[in-house]
């Protein structure tokens, strides 16, 4: 069960929230709408539709297709190449391929920053502590074996195959059930009013959380920032 804590209707409630738990070893998730749950892209109503545009039902045949496609088609495109399936889902999660992997973070502050990077609604950090690891992405295990996952998500340390990784202190958790929201004891939802995501957005900025500084390898991400400056009269 999701515990839902006080909303965030300032920076003095975002400043408060990470002052008791930057010292717990959680990750934090931050999405731009309250209401969207902790689900895989793979598995999210949509994520297929037939020739009509009608929802097709999750098919874990149909994922399974879908990385050996990228794993025959994607090689010569990256510098880096993966040693496993499971490597091989971590570069196709980063390069927005829907997978069984949910981003995350372990700066709350990063996390919100996702949270209000598009203010039009309700937003909402989720933290949980920090699942069962898998220690080492290179070694050769099935990402879509339950028994050897298990029934909970796991913790995955992407290697750091770009410098966004790194800036935005990125984490992923891996999911056997990838067509079912994580909703369990001990995850927390804490919902920022929409009043203040303008704000927050213009406090992260000041504090050096922007598109820019967590994207540093992409030059739209860069301009993306001069022009929000621009529109907020903050060039320097």
């Amino acid at each position: 069960m999701i515990t839902d804590e006080k909303s965030i209707q300032n920076w003095s409630d975002l400043s408060s929230l990470v002052e008791q738990n930057f010292k717990k070893g959680w990750i934090y998730r931050g999405v731009r709408d309250s209401s969207y749950s902790l689900r895989p892209g793979i598995g999210r109503e949509g994520a297929r539709r037939d020739a009509h545009g009608q929802n097709l039902p999750y098919d874990v045949e149909e994922e399974k297709r879908q990385l050996r496609q990228f794993m025959r088609e994607a090689r010569a495109k990256f510098e880096w190449e993966p040693k496993t399936r499971l490597e091989w889902m971590i570069l196709g999660q980063h390069h927005r391929l829907p997978t069984r992997l949910l981003d995350w973070s372990e700066s709350l502050l990063v996390a919100a920053y996702f949270a209000v990077e598009d203010p039009r609604c309700e937003a909402a950090i989720y933290g949980v502590e920090a699942p069962s690891e898998i220690k080492d992405s290179s070694i050769d295990i099935d990402p879509f074996d339950t028994e050897i996952i298990g029934e909970t998500p796991r913790l995955v340390r992407p290697p750091h195959i770009s410098p966004r990784i790194t800036a935005q202190k990125g984490v992923l958790t891996l999911h056997s059930k990838s067509d079912e929201d994580w909703d369990v004891d001990g995850i927390h939802r804490w919902k920022i009013v929409k009043e203040s995501t303008f704000t927050l957005k213009g406090i992260l900025d000041f504090c050096g959380i922007h598109a820019a500084s967590l994207f540093p390898d992409s030059a739209d991400r860069h301009t993306e920032h001069l022009a929000w400056l621009y529109k907020r009269s903050r060039l320097r």
